[in-house]
């Protein structure tokens, strides 16, 4: 089996989108993960659902903070809304590591375990992304070695 089996199409949003535009592009998209590009269409980060609730809940903030903070329905509202415009790039997850298209399956399967990885970005050799391996991609490694 080959990379590109597993790799499914990438969902894209520019770097320069905000909160609720990536809500809103998840939501039509049917994904948890938006890949996240410059203005030249190079990889710059992604953004996941749990990095949505980052940039709802001020960054200072930890859970028992963010709980008290938000602890009466309206008060989410206003947070939620409050950062509709906040910039993806103000929360978005940088530290993501991506593959070539010529990445074997045994090197996605360690970066996955060395770094506790459910989804990678697959790149060009420029940098621009051309896919994803979703988890169900990475279920599908486990099967092929597994089946073997």
């Amino acid at each position: 089996m080959e990379i590109k089996a597993i790799t499914k199409e990438p969902v894209i949003i520019s770097e320069g989108a905000t909160l609720q535009d990536a809500l809103d592009r998840m939501l039509h998209e049917h994904t948890n993960t938006l890949l996240v590009t410059d203005e030249d269409g190079k990889l710059m980060g992604e953004v996941s659902v749990a990095d949505l609730f980052d940039g709802v809940v001020p960054m200072n903030f930890d859970g028992d903070a963010a709980i008290t903070l938000l602890d009466e329905e309206h008060e989410f509202k206003a947070a939620v809304k409050a950062a509709a415009d906040t910039p993806i790039a103000d929360f978005m997850s940088t530290d993501i590591r991506a593959v070539t298209p010529d990445t074997t399956l045994m090197e996605v399967a360690a970066i996955a375990i060395s770094e506790h990885k459910a989804r990678m970005p697959v790149v060009d050799h420029e940098g621009r992304p051309i896919g994803m391996i979703s988890r169900q991609g990475l279920k599908h490694i486990l099967g092929t070695f597994m089946h073997e």
